[in-house]
């Protein structure tokens, strides 16, 4: 069953369990306030025109939704499946709030947050595997712990963000931004290959 056929259009500290959407369902014009989604299967649902606000999603599978013309604010995202979602879709106002999107323990490879404000976002211990994060914004952000293999960083704004424990990121030190980042050895290292230097031993 899907509770939101239903005429109501604002749900507020709901708490959804074990609920399970056809593929390509679509849900339009809702607004998610406070609300909990666990062990939900989600995958490839259209959320259209919706706002999230103060959500938590734990342990769901979102693969390949669609979030057009949606909003997030303060959303988490928990041992959750968020793989294939193209965030640019979504409806980011020009000062979008600190700590929009946060993922801790999360798949979100192949997606992209192309040109996206992700200030002060949490991107933990995730495997982020081909994702786009071009000219996004990662100030302050948390990415520890977090595989990041064939993740692209382009003109990327990366200061004081943190990548302690994160692994296989590609950083070119002069193609984004970095003011006091956070990185540890000896994955760090990886940051010397963009920089015109001989190394000697």
């Amino acid at each position: 069953m899907n509770p939101f056929s239903k005429p109501q259009t604002d749900f507020e500290s709901e708490q959804f369990k074990e609920l399970s959407l056809d593929e390509n369902s679509v849900i339009e014009n809702r607004l998610f306030s406070s609300c909990t989604f666990t062990h939900c299967t989600l995958r490839e649902v259209q959320f259209v025109a919706c706002r999230f606000h103060d959500c938590h999603f734990d342990h769901c599978d979102l693969s390949l939704m669609r979030v057009e013309d949606s909003s997030f604010a303060n959303v988490h995202f928990a041992h959750c499946q968020v793989i294939g979602v193209n965030w640019t879709d979504a409806r980011w106002p020009k000062f979008t709030l600190p700590q929009a999107l946060n993922f801790a323990e999360c798949a979100i490879s192949y997606s992209t947050f192309f040109g996206i404000n992700l200030q002060q976002c949490h991107i933990t211990d995730c495997v982020a595997k081909d994702v786009d994060f071009s000219e996004a914004n990662l100030t302050k952000a948390i990415c520890t712990g977090t595989d990041f293999a064939e993740s692209r960083f382009l003109h990327t704004d990366l200061t004081q963000a943190d990548f302690n424990g994160a692994q296989n990121y590609a950083i070119n030190a002069n193609a984004n931004v970095l003011k006091q980042t956070k990185f540890s050895l000896p994955e760090a290292m990886s940051l010397l290959y963009s920089l015109d230097i001989v190394l000697t031993e």
